[in-house]
C-alpha cells in the first residue's frame, strides 16, 4: 500500500507533460485544418440552404487541463458550442452580400479559403453560402435598390439622363444610362439605371434604341428631359432621336467638361510646347527603382515633401497640369538626380535634361492651367454643379484669369488667344441675334446666382427673358388649379389662422407677377446653394419653381457616367474578364448606388 501511495504521488515530469500537451494542441490543429480543407472543397454541402459547414463542434478532453480552467469553459461556453441558427445565418448571408457589392468583391469570395478561416474564428458553426446562393442573394438585392430608385423616380415630374460608352478588357462594349433629379425636397439626386452591354455596332439608330429600352425598363419614357453626352457624333445623333421633352432648337448640353479638355488639347498640340519631353523625363523615375529612390533621398534633404513624378495620361482630364505642376516643384531635386553621375549616366542624362528656357515655359504653362484646372473641377464636382453654372464661370474665366496684359511675352500671349477663340467657339460664348436662347442660358437665368445675367450681352439679357416667359405660358396649362396641402407643407404652422382659411391655399398663378417678382429678388450670392433658395419660395413662385426644377436638374457633365465606368473597370479586371455581362450590370448597380443599401 505503501508503494502504490508513493506511487500517485509522483508529478510526471514536466518536459513530458508539455511534450503531451504540444501533440494534443497539433493534433487538434490538424483536426480543425483538415475540416477547412474538407469544407473549402464544397464536400460538406447541405443542399437545403445551399451552404457549406465551415466547423465541426470539436470536443477534446485533456487529463492535462486544470479543475479551474474546465470551471470557467463550462460556465461561459466554448466558441464550438454557441449556436448559429437560421435567422443568424441569414444576417450574415445578407451581410455577406453587401461587403460583395459595396467593397467590388469577386463572387467567389465567400468560398475562398481566407473566408473560411476568418468565419471559423469568428462563427464557427456559421454554414458559409455557396456562389449560386450568394449571386441569388445579390440579385435579391438588386431588386430592392430598383424599387427604391422606381420609387424616387415615380415621384418626380421631370428626370435628366447623362450616358457614355465603355470597353472592357475582355473587349466588351457597355453603355452606362445615370438618372438625375431633383426630388420635392430640393434635393439633388443621381441614380446608375444600368450598365448594358452593347453587341450591335456603335450606331446613332442602336444608341438611341438601347437608351429607350432602358427609358421603358425603369418606365421613365416620357420623363426624361434630355440626355448629356460627350461629343462623339454617333452618340451626339443618337440623343437627337430620343423622345425628349426640352424642346429646343440650340441644344449645347454636351459634356462641358469634354469641351474643355479639347479647347486645351488644341493649344497643347502647338509646336511651342513639348509634351513628350516631360513624358520621358516622366517615365524614367516611374522605371528606374534607383532614380525614385533617389529622388525621394534629394526631396528629403532639401526639405521637401516626398512626392513621386504624375505621369499624364490622355483619357484623363487634367492630368498634363498636374504631371507640369509636379515637376515644377520638384526641379531642383529632379535636377541633383540628373547631374549625379553614381545615379544617372551621362547619355541619360543629356536625353532628359530640360533646359532653363523649358523649365520656364513650364512654370508658364502651370499658371496658365491652373484656372482650367480649378473650372474644370467644378463642373464635375458630385454636390451640385448644374448646367446654369457653366456660361457664367466661363465668363470669369476669360475676364479675370485669361485676360491679356502688357507684360504677357509672345508665348503666354499666343496661348490666352488660343484658348480664348476655342472655348468661346465651342461654348458659343460670343452671341448674334440670329442664335435661338441656348438651354444653359435658361437655366443660369433660372440660377438665383446668376440671374443677373451680367455676364450676357445687354440685348441678350432680354432674349433669355423672353424665352423664359414663353416657356411659363406653355408651363401654365398643365399648372392651372394646383393646391398646396398646407398639412405636407413643411412652412405651414399649425394655428387659428390656418383653421380659417382651410387646409389648402390657392397657387398664384399670375405668370406677370411671378415673374416681375423673381427678377426683382436680389441675385444669391455665387458659393450658396441655389436648391436651398428655391425650397424656400416654391409657394411664392410655384410656376417658375417647377421650371427651375427642371434646368436646373441638368448636369454641367456627362462625368457621372465616366464615374460609372471606372467602377466596373475595378470590377472587370485581369483576372475576372469571363464575368456574364448581367452580373457586371449587378455589380455596377450596386456599387454605384451603395448609399441605398443601408
Amino acid at each position: 500500500m505503501r508503494h502504490l501511495q508513493n506511487i500517485h504521488q509522483v508529478k510526471p515530469p514536466k518536459e513530458s507533460t508539455e511534450k503531451r500537451s504540444s501533440l494534443e494542441s497539433k493534433h487538434t490543429s490538424n483536426v480543425s485544418e483538415e475540416i477547412i480543407r474538407s469544407g473549402s472543397s464544397g464536400s460538406s454541402i447541405n443542399q437545403d440552404d445551399d451552404t457549406i459547414l465551415v466547423n465541426n463542434n470539436i470536443k477534446s478532453s485533456s487529463s492535462s487541463k486544470s479543475r479551474k480552467r474546465c470551471r470557467i469553459s463550462n460556465k461561459c461556453g466554448s466558441d464550438s458550442d454557441r449556436e448559429c441558427n437560421y435567422e443568424k445565418t441569414e444576417k450574415i448571408h445578407q451581410a455577406l452580400a453587401s461587403l460583395i457589392a459595396m467593397n467590388q468583391l469577386p463572387l467567389s469570395f465567400c468560398s475562398s479559403p481566407g473566408f473560411f478561416k476568418f468565419m471559423a474564428v469568428v462563427e464557427p458553426n456559421y454554414k458559409i453560402c455557396s456562389d449560386q446562393a450568394m449571386k441569388k442573394r445579390l440579385h435579391a438585392l438588386k431588386s430592392n435598390v430598383e424599387d427604391k430608385i422606381k420609387n424616387e423616380l415615380q415621384n418626380v415630374k421631370r428626370v435628366v439622363c447623362t450616358t457614355d460608352g465603355w470597353s472592357s478588357m475582355a473587349q466588351n462594349s457597355y453603355i452606362s444610362l445615370t438618372a438625375h433629379i431633383i426630388d420635392n425636397q430640393w434635393l439633388s439626386k443621381s441614380f446608375t439605371l444600368a450598365t448594358k452591354e452593347m453587341t450591335e455596332r456603335y450606331t446613332a439608330v442602336n444608341l438611341a434604341e438601347k437608351l429607350i429600352c432602358i427609358f421603358d425598363d425603369w418606365e421613365i419614357n416620357g420623363k426624361v428631359t434630355t440626355v448629356i453626352t460627350d461629343n462623339a457624333k454617333n452618340i451626339v445623333n443618337a440623343v437627337q432621336l430620343l423622345p425628349i421633352t426640352i424642346d429646343n432648337e440650340n441644344m449645347d448640353v454636351t459634356c462641358a467638361a469634354h469641351n474643355l479638355q479639347l479647347a486645351i488639347n488644341i493649344v497643347l498640340k502647338q509646336e511651342i510646347f513639348s509634351e513628350k519631353q516631360c513624358t520621358n523625363l516622366v517615365g524614367h523615375f516611374k522605371h528606374s527603382n534607383v532614380a525614385k529612390q533617389s529622388l525621394l533621398n534629394k526631396q528629403e534633404q532639401l526639405g521637401l515633401p516626398h512626392q513621386s513624378l504624375v505621369q499624364c495620361c490622355k483619357t484623363r482630364w487634367n492630368s498634363i497640369y498636374l504631371m507640369l505642376d509636379r515637376l515644377s516643384k520638384n526641379r531642383s531635386p529632379i535636377s541633383n538626380v540628373l547631374a549625379d553621375r553614381a545615379i544617372t549616366s551621362l547619355f541619360i542624362a543629356q536625353k532628359l535634361e530640360i533646359t532653363e528656357s523649358q523649365w520656364l515655359r513650364i512654370e508658364n504653362l502651370v499658371n496658365l492651367l491652373k484656372p482650367l484646372y480649378v473650372i474644370t473641377n467644378l463642373f464635375c464636382s458630385e454636390n451640385y454643379s448644374p448646367v446654369s453654372m457653366v456660361r457664367p464661370l466661363l465668363s470669369k474665366l476669360l475676364d479675370h484669369h485669361l485676360k491679356h496684359y502688357e507684360t504677357d511675352d509672345q508665348y503666354i500671349t499666343e496661348f490666352k488667344s488660343t484658348i480664348i477663340f476655342e472655348i468661346k467657339e465651342r461654348f458659343k460664348l460670343d452671341c448674334s441675334e440670329t442664335n435661338s436662347v441656348s438651354v444653359r442660358q435658361i437655366a443660369s437665368f433660372l440660377d438665383p446666382r446668376y440671374k443677373e445675367l451680367e455676364f450676357e450681352p445687354i440685348a441678350t439679357r432680354e432674349k433669355i427673358r423672353k424665352a423664359v416667359k414663353s416657356l411659363l405660358e406653355k408651363f401654365n396649362s398643365s399648372m392651372q388649379n394646383i393646391e398646396f396641402n398646407m398639412e405636407q407643407n413643411p412652412l405651414a404652422q399649425s394655428s387659428d389662422l390656418q383653421f380659417l382659411y382651410g387646409n389648402t391655399i390657392i397657387k398664384n398663378d399670375n405668370l406677370t407677377t411671378q415673374f416681375q417678382i423673381y427678377t426683382a429678388e436680389p441675385q444669391l450670392r455665387f458659393d450658396l446653394n441655389p436648391y436651398e433658395w428655391w425650397k424656400s419660395r416654391e409657394i411664392k413662385y410655384p410656376n417658375l419653381a417647377a421650371l427651375a426644377k427642371e434646368y436646373l436638374a441638368i448636369p454641367a457633365t456627362s462625368v457621372s457616367s465616366e464615374r460609372c465606368f471606372s467602377t466596373a473597370g475595378n470590377i472587370v479586371t485581369s483576372k475576372r474578364t469571363c464575368l456574364l455581362a448581367k452580373n457586371v450590370n449587378m455589380l455596377t448597380f450596386l456599387y454605384q448606388n451603395r448609399k441605398l443599401l443601408v
